[in-house]
């Protein structure tokens, strides 16, 4: 594997992210196994925050989802008249259509 695929594998903050929570869990289970706290606190902690960064990432790429395609529906709104925006709103306010 070269340098320049390594480098663009943590370009991306998900895979920064799981890399860290793994090698968190991997010094955790190494810890462990020799019997080390220091070495377990740290790989718990790191594992901790791989999994804080993940959950941070997909977060972000949720509320982006949704700021985008709500952009989308307010677009598609303002170009209908207002009876036809009324019975749209009104058809996704009532459930049961």
């Amino acid at each position: 594997m070269s340098d320049r695929s390594r480098t663009q594998a943590f370009d991306d903050p998900e895979s920064v992210a799981l890399a860290v929570g793994a090698g968190g869990l991997l010094a955790f289970v190494l810890g462990w196994l020799l019997g080390s706290g220091v070495l377990r606190g740290l790989g718990f902690v790191a594992a901790l925050a791989g999994g804080g960064l993940y959950a941070r990432e997909k977060l972000a790429e949720r509320g982006e989802k949704i700021e985008a395609t709500e952009s989308q529906i307010r677009a598609e709104l303002d170009e209908l008249d207002p009876v036809a925006r009324a019975q749209v709103l009104k058809g996704l306010a009532d459930p049961e259509g």
